[in-house]
């Protein structure tokens, strides 16, 4: 009733708004909506891989390491990273990298700290070197913290994977290892396009069969569970992160409890890493707080490990951004004593509501993978790519639509330059592209934009229409027009200025002065004549801007 009176007597419903994926995120929550555990019991899903160590000593900051330099280099890297706190390495390994593992990890103690290979198809070679390294000092690689972070259906994965990583899992060769093989990658699913349920479904999928083709081949559900992990993207919103995190683990118990398995022996090992498609290139500064928050989701989410990237990362990164991406980190467990606690926001209705929200879409959407033959079916019939393309292309229509409004991009814009993206990062469906290849095209070929008013007046669209041209990297001079009669100084000004773009304020194309059209007609360079009450509603700003840049590519 309060509610409803502080609305006027508008609905309470009326606040309520859907997410990406349909699901309704309301502004209030019943408290006593949250039925508590007893006093003897805490649900699987808040619970972390190692609540103990967890108490102790936090999560485990594994920090990223870029291998495509000399391995000279990466080495360097590597002991700066561990030398100022990094708890674990993660190397994306292509097949040199994998043989030059041995330079990149020199003087590193094995054992000391975690080592996650993602060395996709070149896993086996990896591994080869890795245990001899490991040998060389004395030590098993059951001594060693190593996860292999094989995922048979990622983007662009060799189906073959699925069966060598049976094949280690089964103890095959040097793959005497006590922690992971299989290392499910929602976190790159999610930066090529996928939802938030959309994500948790393929992970929840991803595992089903990798139980099932393991099983198959003769090993015991208990081993593909203890060797299983997945890594999962935080968003910058940082309930939405925690839910996440929640709404996983709790499929996950899902499916361990089908396989007869008890889920409080089998916990998820759960790596997070911020999303990386809400990053921008426009203003970089901003990827600071949205990691931070991210970052914080994770933490309170129960992630086991978390993993960030600078904050310049798509321009190729720098020492400053991965130093402040692994301090972040550092701080919240040292300082902010965010791992001396486990499920800290549960209880929450809102956190409660939304995990159960995610977890149910999700195992919606895992049983609709598995009716359509599962993920092995869908990653050779392309599915996964699919529908992360579709939901990319629905977020970038949003953008269009002025839906989807990004701080520091299309929100208070900065000035800056864009940057180059690094190649690596091409693949990623970022929103913020949109706006980049605006600013781009717009600092390639600036286009010359008169704003024309009739009368002096002053006119709240007027700054307005420049706050929106601040979005694409644009600018544009102000000219006012008698009211009547149109004199020569005022055509020869509007001649004088060539325009390429011109914006009526509070004119109208059909009621022009005679004179003033003419001039316009012989002086606009691009033809574009546009009235400001056509542009300037929210659902036309991004969607003008990116016709201008299409119009600006003919004055290159």
């Amino acid at each position: 009733d309060l509610v409803t009176k502080a609305l006027k007597g508008v609905a309470p419903d009326s606040l309520h708004h859907l997410d990406e994926d349909g699901l309704d995120i309301a502004a209030l929550y019943q408290i006593d909506a949250v039925s508590p555990a007893a006093s003897d019991q805490v649900p699987v899903h808040r619970l972390t891989a190692h609540p103990a160590q967890r108490l102790a000593y936090g999560w485990r900051v594994c920090q990223p390491v870029e291998t495509d330099a000399a391995p000279e280099t990466v080495n360097a890297a590597i002991l700066d990273e561990l030398a100022g706190g990094a708890m674990g390495i993660y190397l994306n390994l292509g097949s040199a990298a994998a043989t030059q593992l041995e330079q990149m990890l020199h003087d590193v103690v094995l054992g000391a700290a975690d080592i996650v290979l993602d060395a996709g198809p070149h896993v086996g070679d990896a591994l080869a070197v890795f245990a001899k390294m490991a040998r060389g000092q004395g030590k098993n690689l059951s001594d060693i913290s190593l996860d292999l972070a094989i995922d048979p259906f990622a983007p662009q994965a060799d189906a073959a994977l699925l069966a060598e990583g049976l094949h280690l899992m089964g103890g095959a060769g040097d793959a005497d290892i006590t922690d992971g093989v299989f290392r499910l990658n929602g976190w790159q699913w999610h930066n090529h396009g996928l939802s938030q349920v959309q994500e948790l479904a393929y992970l929840l999928a991803a595992a089903t069969q990798i139980f099932r083709s393991g099983t198959e081949a003769g090993l015991p559900a208990e081993l593909i569970a203890r060797k299983t992990s997945m890594s999962v993207a935080l968003p910058a919103d940082m309930f939405d992160g925690i839910a996440k995190c929640r709404a996983l683990r709790r499929g996950w118990a899902g499916l361990v409890t089908a396989l007869g398995l008890r889920a409080d022996s089998y916990p998820l090992h759960l790596q997070a890493l911020p999303s990386m498609r809400m990053f921008s290139l426009a203003d970089a500064d901003m990827n600071i707080m949205r990691t931070t928050t991210a970052l914080l989701g994770g933490a309170m989410g129960g992630a086991d490990m978390m993993t960030a990237y600078a904050h310049d990362v798509l321009t190729g990164g720098s020492a400053m951004g991965r130093r402040l991406a692994r301090m972040q980190q550092i701080m919240m467990i040292e300082e902010s004593g965010l791992g001396r606690s486990l499920d800290a926001a549960g209880g929450a209705a809102f956190i409660e509501a939304r995990t159960e929200a995610l977890a149910a879409a999700a195992w919606a959407g895992f049983q609709d993978i598995e009716a359509a033959g599962g993920a092995a079916v869908a990653q050779a019939e392309q599915r996964f790519a699919a529908m992360a393309e579709a939901a990319a292309r629905r977020r970038d229509q949003q953008l269009a639509q002025g839906k989807l409004p990004l701080l520091g991009i299309t929100v208070q814009p900065d000035s800056k330059p864009v940057g180059d993206l690094a190649p690596r990062w091409q693949m990623i469906a970022r929103p913020a592209a949109v706006i980049e290849a605006i600013r781009r095209q717009s600092a390639k070929t600036p286009p010359r934009i008169l704003i024309l008013q009739q009368g002096d007046a002053a006119d709240p669209r007027r700054e307005a229409i420049r706050r929106v041209l601040r979005i694409g990297g644009m600018s544009a001079v102000h000219l006012t027009l008698p009211v009547a009669p149109v004199d020569a100084v005022t055509v020869d000004s509007v001649r004088v200025a060539r325009p390429a773009i011109v914006v009526l304020l509070d004119l109208k194309i059909d009621r022009l002065n005679p004179q003033v059209r003419e001039q316009l007609d012989h002086s606009i360079l691009l033809g574009g004549i546009f009235e400001a009450d056509d542009i300037l509603p929210d659902t036309a700003q991004i969607a003008w801007l990116i016709k201008l840049a299409d119009m600006t590519k003919d004055l290159d």
